[in-house]
C-alpha cells in the first residue's frame, strides 16, 4: 500500500526577534512513588539480550577451538552476518575498544556488579573507552577480522568477576551444543535505535509496541502509556494514571525515573524536563530520579541533535541551553520550532515562512513559505502545507520537495521517516524516494522515534 499527497510553500517574511531571558527557580520533575507503565523486574543478573538487531534469528554455536566451552559464536540464520550491527547486549561502560592481531577488532563492556561482556571480530567499532551504551546502542559491526576466524561471525562472552559463564539470553540460558547451527536466536534486542527505531501505541493505548524492522511485524514492548518520547537518549513513556516518567530499558522492561512534568525533551544524549507548573527545567542525571535544575521558567521545550531549546513563558523569545543554567538568547517567538541534528528551525508566528537559525546570536534565515508544522529529526527537516497537509522535505534554503500526502501524525526516526495515516488505521515509512511509502503497521494511537 502506498500513501500519496501533493504541495506546499509559498513566501513571505516574519523573522524571530530579540527579547529577555530565561529566570532560575523551583524544582521539579523528580520522584515519588508509581505504578509502571510496564513491568519493572529488576534481576541480579543483568537482562541480556541477543546483541544483534530486534527480531533477528540468528545461531548460537559453541566449538572445542574456544577456551572456554561458555563463548559463543553467533551467525545470521536467514540474512547477512557481514556488517550487520552489533548492539550492547546490556547497558554499560565501554571499557575496551581495540584492535588486536588475534581477536580484531574487539570491545568490552561493562555492567557493573562485577559483569561484562565481549565482543570480537568486529569490521569496525563504533564507540570509545569510557561511552556510556544502553542496551541496544550500536557498538560497531559483525565481521571477520583477527587471525582467530575463517568467517564472517560475532564471537560473544559474558563474564562475571572475571571468568566467562554460560550465557543469559533474554532471562534463559544458551545451550551449550559444541556443534554449528544446532540452536537459534530470535533477537528481543529492541531498546535502541540501530539508524532507526519506532514505536507505537496501539489504539486504546492499553500497550506500546516496537517495530522489528521486517515487514509489518511488531513486538509488544510495555503497558498503559499517556505519552512516548523517543531520542537519542531512549525511549520514555509517562504513566497514564499519575504521569511519572519511566525509561524503557529492554522489551516490558520500564524502571522509574522521575515525576510528573509539564513536558519533556531529549536531545543527543540528555534527558531534559519541565516542572508541572513551568516554573524551572530540570535535566536527568542517567540515575535512579536523580534530576537537577538547570534552568529556571520556561513555556515549552524543544530537543534534538543540535541541542535544548526553551522558549520564555512571558513573552515566547527563545533560549539555547549551553550549560546548567546558562542559556542565550537567540531569537524571537514563533508558533513552532524544530531541531535537527545539526540545525534549528523556526516557524513565524503568523505562519508565513520558515527559518533557520544561523548559529550565531538572533540571527536567521528564511528557508521556506507558509507551512502548518515542522517535523525534524536526523532525516531532515519537513513541513505540512497549511491549506491540505501534503508533506514537504527541505533539500536546502528554499528548496522543497514534496514526499507524500497529508498525515495524523509524522515520526523522523533516526534516518528514517514515519507517517500515521489520517484516520490513525496504519503506519507508513517513506521510502526516501519521491511520495512513496511502505505500510509497516495497522491500526495506532501515537507514533514516535529514534
Amino acid at each position: 500500500m502506498r500513501i500519496t499527497w501533493a504541495g506546499f510553500l509559498a513566501a513571505a517574511a516574519l523573522l524571530l526577534a530579540p527579547a529577555t531571558a530565561l529566570l532560575p527557580a523551583a524544582p521539579a520533575a523528580a520522584a515519588t512513588t508509581a505504578a509502571a507503565p510496564a513491568a519493572n523486574t529488576k534481576l541480579a543478573t543483568p537482562s541480556f539480550q541477543l546483541p544483534i538487531p530486534c527480531g533477528q534469528r540468528w545461531t548460537t554455536s559453541t566449538h572445542d577451538g574456544h577456551a572456554s566451552q561458555y563463548m559463543v559464536d553467533m551467525v545470521s540464520a536467514g540474512g547477512t552476518t557481514q556488517g550487520t550491527p552489533a548492539l550492547a547486549s546490556a547497558g554499560g561502560r565501554v571499557v575496551t575498544s581495540q584492535f588486536d592481531s588475534q581477536a580484531g577488532n574487539f570491545i568490552v563492556i561493562d555492567h557493573g556488579g562485577g559483569w561484562q561482556t565481549r565482543y570480537l571480530h568486529l569490521d569496525r567499532r563504533d564507540v570509545a573507552v569510557g561511552d556510556d551504551v544502553e542496551q541496544g546502542r550500536q557498538i560497531g559491526a559483525v565481521g571477520n577480522t583477527g587471525s582467530w576466524t575463517t568467517g564472517a561471525h560475532l564471537h560473544y562472552e559474558q563474564k562475571l568477576n572475571g571468568s566467562v559463564v554460560q550465557a543469559t539470553i533474554d532471562g534463559h540460558l544458551v545451550p551449550v551444543t559444541w556443534e554449528y547451527n544446532q540452536h537459534f536466536e530470535t533477537s528481543g534486542n529492541c531498546g535502541v535505535s540501530t539508524g532507526s527505531s519506532l514505536f507505537a501505541q496501539s489504539p486504546d493505548r492499553s500497550a506500546v509496541f516496537q517495530w522489528t524492522g521486517n515487514g509489518s511485524n511488531w513486538i509488544k514492548v510495555g503497558g498503559p502509556a499517556g505519552r512516548l518520547y523517543a531520542g537519542g537518549a531512549g525511549v520514555f513513556a509517562t504513566n497514564p494514571d499519575n504521569g511519572d516518567l519511566y525509561k524503557m530499558n529492554g522489551p516490558n522492561n520500564w524502571s522509574k525515573i522521575g515525576g510528573a512534568g509539564k513536558i519533556f525533551a531529549i536531545t543527543g544524549n540528555s534527558l531534559f524536563g519541565l516542572s508541572p507548573d513551568g516554573s524551572a527545567v530540570f535535566q536527568w542525571t542517567g540515575n535512579g530520579t536523580t534530576w537537577n535544575k538547570v534552568g529556571g521558567a520556561a513555556g515549552t521545550l524543544y530537543g534534538g541533535g543540535a541541542g535544548l531549546f526553551a522558549t520564555n513563558p512571558s513573552n515566547g523569545d527563545l533560549y539555547k541551553f549551553n550549560g546548567p543554567n546558562n542559556w542565550s538568547k537567540i531569537g524571537g517567538t514563533g508558533a513552532q520550532f524544530a531541531v535537527t541534528d545539526n540545525s534549528l528551525f523556526g516557524l513565524s508566528p503568523d505562519k508565513s515562512a520558515v527559518f533557520q537559525w544561523t548559529g550565531n546570536g538572533t540571527a536567521w534565515n528564511k528557508v521556506g513559505g507558509a507551512a502548518g508544522t515542522l517535523y525534524g529529526g536526523g532525516a531532515g527537516l519537513f513541513a505540512a502545507n497549511p491549506g491540505n497537509g501534503d508533506l514537504y522535505k527541505m533539500n536546502g534554503p528554499n528548496n522543497w520537495s514534496k514526499v507524500g500526502g497529508a498525515g495524523r501524525d509524522f515520526a523522523v526516526a533516526g534516518d528514517a521517516l514515519y507517517g500515521l495515516s489520517p484516520n490513525s488505521d496504519a503506519v507508513f515509512r517513506w521510502t526516501g524516494s519521491g511520495t512513496v511509502w511502505h505500510k509497516v503497521g495497522g491500526p495506532a494511537y501515537s507514533i514516535a522515534g529514534r
